[in-house]
């Protein structure tokens, strides 16, 4: 790989992992709850605080106890027993004694998830500086999650549905502000801890006598995870690995001042990729001069396509011009796939589709283009991001469907023979196909399932549920 911004792909594979391709609940009928929001997933405005709630996570990544010498594989092992048990055969003081080491960490997640703002900038870094931050960050984060969720599970085995709730809440409002939070790798291990938690919500929704939370998971934003700060950032971070693109952008330059820019930003990027690249070839400046006026031609013929001045593109030295216009280049490509995260999922499959055969088009017909070929490898995970956005809006669409059978049961005895006998409240469609879920009664409840999507469908995407149902 050869972009930084791409190695939470590299490093933390998990992150994006299928979900489970079957899930398998036993559920029982649940009225609405009163008052209707009792259990909403996200703080509600009547709860928020003043402050930042970057700072508090922050402070709870400082919170998190230190593992005893020799001690952290057997605990490791102990917790992975825990998460896995069913609830019921959850060890539940064992829990408790253990849990107490992160009420710290804790109390700053909870105060953070009632925080108006998140605003997670804290240092002016830039390229590979700022991208370290972030990767370095990610670790603690995850263990966070993984706590707060064991949580949830020793709540819900003592059957405290409102402390869960108020768990589930902290931790959706978690990954929430962490995927908003400027750029790419935040957003991946952002909505990975919103999948934790929403992993957690089918446990809850399986408890005997757990209440409904059709209304607490309609009240969710959709998209639950607003894409834009994390392609904002991504941006401004991809720019601050070429310092001097701006003095490119103003005008004409001298042929010193072009080869110092282009020169600076090949030796950025090389060391960012921690590997030799074909970027690093041209470092030489005497190459990287040869290399722009074999290229010249095109380049300045596709800047005045782009409407800049024909006075200004003759005045550009060659590096300039070439330089300049494998950004430009790359911007177009990289706004084909951006525009459709802004659309809603079953408009976008197939236009994200589209751009990414354009972008490998481009990638081989430009080969010869180092710069160009270097920004294109991104775009594979700008998919892989967006794929994990639909991902989390289906499981939310899903789950709303279960409640709302749950509502359902809870009125008229049973399942619906079919998703529209459902009348207490509207059954979401699948936001992926904007169609109704596939739905099938079995002798003892239903399925509720998705396929997968895409050109060519893409696994990893589909969903199933099978649910019994209590007498």
């Amino acid at each position: 790989m050869t972009r930084p911004t791409l190695l939470s792909l590299l490093l933390f594979p998990p992150l994006l992992a299928a979900q489970a391709p079957s899930v398998k609940l036993t559920v029982s009928p649940a009225a609405e709850p009163r008052p209707a929001l009792r259990y909403e997933l996200l703080t509600p405005g009547r709860e928020k605080v003043a402050g930042n709630a970057a700072h508090h996570y922050l402070k709870a990544m400082l919170a998190r106890p230190t593992p005893e010498r020799g001690k952290a594989g057997e605990d490791d092992k102990k917790v992975l027993a825990w998460e896995e048990a069913a609830i019921d055969k959850l060890p539940a003081d064992e829990v408790k004694e253990y849990l107490p080491r992160y009420a710290a960490a804790f109390r700053e997640l909870e105060y953070g998830g009632r925080c108006k703002a998140c605003e997670w900038v804290t240092a002016p870094a830039a390229g590979p500086d700022a991208v370290a931050e972030v990767v370095g960050a990610v670790q603690g984060h995850r263990e966070l999650a993984r706590f707060l969720a064991l949580r949830v599970r020793l709540e819900l085995a003592e059957k405290r549905y409102d402390d869960a709730t108020r768990t589930l809440r902290a931790g959706v409002q978690y990954g929430k502000h962490l995927a908003e939070g400027g750029s790419l790798i935040q957003m991946l291990v952002g909505v990975a801890i919103t999948n934790v938690f929403l992993a957690k919500v089918d446990e809850f929704v399986a408890r005997p006598g757990a209440p409904n939370l059709y209304w607490g998971l309609s009240s969710l934003p959709r998209p639950l995870i607003d894409p834009r700060p994390g392609l904002d950032g991504e941006d401004a971070l991809n720019e601050s690995f070429l310092p001097g693109l701006a003095d490119l952008r103003k005008g004409p330059v001298s042929g010193e001042r072009a080869l110092d820019v282009a020169e600076n930003a090949l030796r950025v990027m090389a060391a960012a990729s921690g590997e030799e690249s074909p970027l690093a070839a041209f470092g030489a400046r005497v190459g990287l001069a040869g290399y722009a006026s074999l290229v010249q031609a095109e380049a300045k013929k596709e800047l005045l396509a782009r409407g800049h001045g024909p006075k200004d593109v003759d005045a550009m030295p060659a590096v300039q011009a070439v330089f300049l216009n494998s950004f430009e280049t790359y911007r177009e490509v990289a706004d084909d796939h951006r525009k459709w995260f802004l659309m809603p999922h079953a408009d976008a499959i197939e236009g994200m589709a589209r751009a990414a055969e354009k972008a490998k088009r481009m990638a081989k017909e430009k080969d010869k283009d180092p710069l160009l070929r270097a920004f294109l490898l991104i775009l594979p995970a700008v998919e892989k991001v967006h794929q994990s956005g639909m991902r989390t809006d289906r499981k939310v669409a899903a789950l709303r469907a279960v409640e709302a059978i749950r509502l359902h049961a809870d009125a008229a005895g049973g399942v619906p023979k079919q998703l529209a006998d459902v009348k207490q409240v509207p059954v979401p469609d699948d936001p992926l196909t904007a169609k109704p879920f596939e739905y099938a009664v079995t002798a003892d409840g239903f399925t509720l399932s998705a396929p997968a999507v895409g050109v060519p469908p893409q696994k990893g995407l589909e969903l199933r549920y099978e649910v019994k149902l209590r007498k």
